[in-house]
């Protein structure tokens, strides 16, 4: 929770009108907290969020943010609820990443005021450790550069695909994340 503050203290002192804040909230997965996570931090995380130009929690963290009920098999209709209170919060643009549908690996694309999209990209392998960081990674990259956000979700899209299915191609252990340094030089 202190970390939060000094995170918050951070924003408030050095954002400028032409920054972009992305929050990547990083508190759980499969309906459920990370065991390190407490409800105070949670709590401090929703304070948080009202700074983020860019949101990009997965669907756990995005149902513990709005104080609602985790379903892995929700629907557009509940995405878009869920991104309405997100957005109500403070972030005008929001992902939900890593959403499973089809065979597909899905990212459900909010900006306020347009309809959503979704980002599909083919199902490799499992979820890892380390995908999240850089998937946000070259989101924010790519919007600071210029892009819009759908091309920039697309792009990381693509991008994490392609190392999940190198790293699968290595039987690389799902417990040692992602290779995605091969492919650097094509951010």
């Amino acid at each position: 929770p202190n970390q939060i503050e000094i995170v918050k203290k951070f924003f408030e002192k050095f954002k400028k009108e032409n920054t972009v804040i992305l929050i990547d909230p990083v508190m759980g997965d499969n309906g459920k907290l990370y065991p390190a996570y407490s409800l105070t931090l949670s709590e401090k995380m929703r304070n948080l969020i009202k700074y983020a130009d860019i949101l990009t929690p997965n669907l756990t963290e995005a149902c513990i943010l709005t104080d609602m009920a985790y379903n892995e098999n929700m629907g557009d209709e509940e995405l878009f609820l869920i991104c309405n209170k997100l957005s109500a919060i403070g972030p005008q643009n929001i992902v939900i990443s890593g959403l499973e549908r089809e065979g597909c690996f899905i990212n459900y694309v909010y900006e306020s005021g347009k309809e959503p999209q979704i980002i599909c990209e083919a199902k490799v392998g499992t979820s890892r450790a380390g995908t999240g960081d850089v998937f946000s990674s070259i989101i924010a990259a790519d919007v600071v550069n210029g892009k819009s956000l759908i091309d920039a979700v697309s792009h990381a899209s693509a991008f994490i695909s392609k190392a999940l299915k190198y790293t699968v191609e290595l039987n690389i252990p799902e417990t040692d994340g992602i290779c995605f340094e091969e492919f650097l030089k094509e951010i």
